[in-house]
């Protein structure tokens, strides 16, 4: 089983992974599952206590698409800042990356949304249609004012803004050339501003600050000093660990009323929330991708790095099959109020049911296209380096 499951969802990759990468992505999709399932089917919990517990799980969800962005952040810096890349070239690959996968999404919504969305978000004139699907389909919502046909996609109108905008960045401050400490020093800088905005109200989009987390955290991983220690390494680990756990349980307060009403008005102050989930994101990626010690070896659990490989696809289609199961409950006569074993029962079923379709989508869709993706990089890579050699190139380059 572990064999054919590897065949199916290991990716094939050259070069140096972070493997325990691949772990936390598959973390940040467990918690992007609970958002939506408490927000389809909580109000079954018969037990006003097991309905707590999941809108506290629920409100807990919303920060795992925050440690997708930090991952995000350290990754595309890392591939920018480590060597030339055209513009048009890394926007393209962003390109091939997520539209795929989104566009098979997309087309399966908009004809859901003709066929059974009775006065919804498609019961306008032709031409206000066509705009709206062009809002969408290129990822506007959420960055902008704009309601969206699928609803996760305020994370890909961020990631996107993020992709079209790190590459000029880096170019216009010639990055690369900077000393090591004052990019540090600049990043840091950054990122308090972008907090202190934040928590002041005085501008929004406050979760882009974690691309900078990811961005930091690319920049000091190498930093060990005594943390290399075994002892010291535990202690961190565990520490960073703990510090996490507090970040979702602040963010998970906030859906529970029955268990802030000691907690302060920290909790209800989204500058402070995110002030301490980017340290403690910061802090967990730094003990979990240094590659030694337990949060190493627990995000390198291949189940949950596979997990995590699939994890745009499933965190496109986890929304849909929810929907589509919930359809199923009512069409059944599925009681409205279930004991809370029934209800950890649906919980189980419907996490297997979106893991199930996320891989479907992942091997139909996302695994073909990134490999004829990275096949054409590849190729691409070759003819460059060929007409480098031949002198007969002079590709305008960033960093």
């Amino acid at each position: 089983m572990r064999a054919y499951a590897r065949g199916l969802f290991e990716l094939q990759m050259a070069g140096f992974r972070l493997l325990p990468m691949e772990g936390m992505r598959g973390i940040s999709a467990l918690l992007v599952f609970f958002v939506h399932f408490d927000a389809l089917f909580g109000s079954r919990a018969q037990s006003p206590e097991l309905a707590d517990t999941f809108r506290f799980l629920g409100h807990i969800g919303y920060r795992g698409v925050d440690v997708f962005f930090a991952l995000s952040g350290f990754i595309m810096y890392g591939i920018l800042l480590g060597k030339p890349t055209r513009y048009s070239s890394f926007i393209w690959r962003r390109v091939v990356r997520l539209y795929p996968v989104f566009t098979t999404i997309f087309l399966l919504y908009v004809i859901l949304e003709l066929t059974m969305g009775r006065n919804g978000r498609l019961s306008g004139s032709f031409a206000s249609n066509v705009v709206y699907l062009a809002e969408n389909y290129l990822m506007l919502p959420g960055f902008f004012p704009i309601v969206p046909l699928i609803t996760v996609t305020w994370s890909l109108s961020y990631e996107f803004f993020f992709y079209l905008t790190l590459p000029l960045a880096i170019s216009a401050l010639r990055l690369s050339a900077w000393p090591h400490a004052k990019r540090v020093i600049l990043v840091t800088a950054v990122s308090l501003a972008h907090l202190a905005l934040t928590l002041t109200g005085l501008i929004g989009h406050g979760e882009m600050v974690m691309f900078t987390c990811g961005i930091l955290l690319r920049e000091t991983i190498s930093f060990r000093s005594i943390w290399s220690r075994p002892a010291w390494l535990r202690a961190g680990s565990i520490a960073s660990l703990l510090a996490f756990g507090g970040a979702l349980a602040m963010q998970g307060m906030r859906g529970a009323p029955a268990w802030t009403q000691y907690s302060g008005t920290i909790v209800g102050i989204q500058g402070w929330r995110l002030g301490v989930l980017f340290v403690a994101t910061y802090a967990l990626g730094y003990f979990a991708l240094s590659g030694d010690g337990f949060l190493a070896t627990w995000f390198s659990w291949d189940w949950l790095r596979w997990f995590g490989n699939i994890s745009y696809s499933y965190y496109l289609v986890h929304g849909l099959v929810l929907h589509l199961l919930l359809k199923a409950c009512d069409f059944l006569h599925l009681p409205p109020s279930l004991s809370i074993s029934s209800f950890l029962l649906l919980c189980v079923f419907a996490f297997l049911a979106t893991a199930l379709g996320g891989a479907v989508l992942f091997l139909a869709i996302e695994k073909p296209a990134w490999r004829l993706g990275k096949r054409n990089s590849s190729q691409a890579a070759a003819l460059h380096s060929q007409a480098c050699s031949c002198g007969s190139a002079d590709l305008p380059a960033l960093g």
